[in-house]
């Protein structure tokens, strides 16, 4: 079948501009808005979905193209819900969809309704190519993913298991990234992400007239408390998938370089590049178990000492720690006994999916090189959270990867301020996923 790609991403152009239209900023969600605009277009491509509602204006939805059931099949996963967006500080607005420039512009073009759409034309080019598939292909959009996934991927999992029973899921991670890891284009797969412990700390004392301080100030502790954790360097360690992604990193590096990048499972080559290695922040987060300050709340007013001051910390570990044991060496570094320190989310036990040799990662790394000559492959232990853990707690191997090539400063629309997707990208996004998917599903 001979395919146009560029027709192909002025569709999905004007399909995630519609999709992007529909608010569905989590809380409160209002998936349901997704889920029956998806809905309508899978119907229209010849392949019956099913929406279950977990809540009011909650919304789950499934699509499955068959196979012969001979292999495994293949989960392509996406999240309808997305963060919020101040639309005073875009320049187009957040849910208007705008198609300029060649971009599509708005709150989820990347994170992440863009791959929803690339999934789904992908989905729609193999039906009609008519292939006998060895795969099942399950379409999965789900809510709440950027919350807590209650009403999304956990409720999926839980109540409708057999809807989306299969072998590998296909999830959102990294990106094709150029020139970020060194000159040329690597795509790193997500195989692996960091445990979320987020914790508020409490300090409480004895309020009284601001204007005669008595030394047991809760607020002033408390910052106090935070200063020394600010000081705080915390032990680095190299994860068996951050070596995998050194290793490939080098071959993009001059000699001295690619040298150390390649032996960093050597104790005194980690301790010689660690310096370099943590003043670039996305190599850190995956070196180090971290620790970021995302609240403070304290007093009621200018003239009262407040009886009660709280923090709340992100804090990311690295796979396999321990986190009782991290908040006991946190609360050291805290050095001040009244700091109750209490947890508001643990983390969940997660695998990593086994990607040497396997199926899935070698047709992944095999198309990205088709399709950017002289590209690398690389395993990523994702630093942030995603559906992911979910899944692979249920025994999927899962991959994350947004299929398409973006910079650094792309990369930083990414929750952030004029959040866009190309056309170019989703032309060879939905590629990609079709390229993959016929590989890997052709009987």
């Amino acid at each position: 079948m001979s395919i146009d790609w560029d027709s192909v991403g002025r569709e999905a152009a004007q399909l995630l501009s519609a999709y992007v239209r529909l608010c569905t900023v989590n809380p409160p969600g209002n998936e349901r808005l997704g889920a029956d605009y998806l809905a309508g277009l899978l119907r229209e491509r010849g392949l019956e979905p099913t929406v279950w509602e977990p809540a009011p204006d909650r919304a789950n939805l499934v699509a499955r193209l068959r196979g012969d059931g001979s292999r495994g099949g293949i989960v392509l996963l996406h999240h309808m819900d997305v963060v919020a967006a101040d639309p005073e500080r875009w320049s187009v607005d957040p849910f208007g969809g705008d198609i300029r420039d060649g971009y599509v512009w708005g709150r989820g073009a990347i994170d992440m309704k863009g791959a929803g759409i690339m999934h789904l034309l992908a989905l729609d080019m193999l039906r009609r190519e008519g292939l006998r598939l060895a795969r099942d292909l399950i379409y999965l959009a789900v809510s709440d993913e950027e919350v807590d996934s209650l009403a999304g991927s956990r409720w999926v999992l839980s109540q409708h298991p057999e809807a989306v029973r299969g072998e590998y899921v296909w999830d959102e991670g990294g990106f094709g990234m150029r020139d970020v890891f060194g000159p040329g284009v690597v795509f790193p797969v997500a195989v692996a992400e960091k445990g979320v412990l987020w914790l508020r700390l409490v300090l409480e004392g004895q309020p009284g007239h601001g204007g005669i301080p008595r030394g047991q100030n809760p607020a002033e502790r408390l910052v106090a408390a935070l200063e020394r954790l600010q000081r705080q360097r915390w032990p680095v360690r190299l994860h068996p998938v951050a070596r995998d992604l050194f290793r490939v990193i080098a071959e993009l590096q001059p000699a001295p370089q690619r040298w150390l990048l390649r032996h960093l499972d050597l104790p005194p080559v980690l301790l010689l590049a660690r310096r370099a290695l943590l003043q670039e922040p996305a190599l850190q987060a995956i070196l180090q178990n971290t620790v970021s300050l995302t609240g403070l709340k304290a007093g009621v007013k200018e003239n009262v000492i407040p009886e009660r001051a709280e923090a709340v910390l992100d804090v990311r570990l690295l796979p396999d720690e321990d986190p009782q044991a991290f908040i006991v060496a946190l609360q050291r570094v805290l050095a001040d006994e009244a700091v109750q320190v209490r947890v508001v989310q643990a983390p969940v036990l997660s695998s990593v999916t086994p990607y040497a040799g396997d199926a899935m990662y070698l047709a992944l790394q095999r198309h990205c090189q088709a399709l950017v000559p002289a590209s690398r492959v690389a395993p990523l232990l994702d630093p942030g959270a995603t559906d992911s853990c979910w899944f692979r707690q249920h025994g999927f191997k899962t991959y994350g990867l947004f299929p398409a090539l973006i910079d650094g400063r792309e990369l930083e629309r990414f929750h952030g301020i004029d959040e866009r997707i190309s056309v170019q990208n989703l032309a060879f996004g939905t590629r990609l996923v079709y390229e993959v998917l016929r590989d890997l599903c052709q009987a």
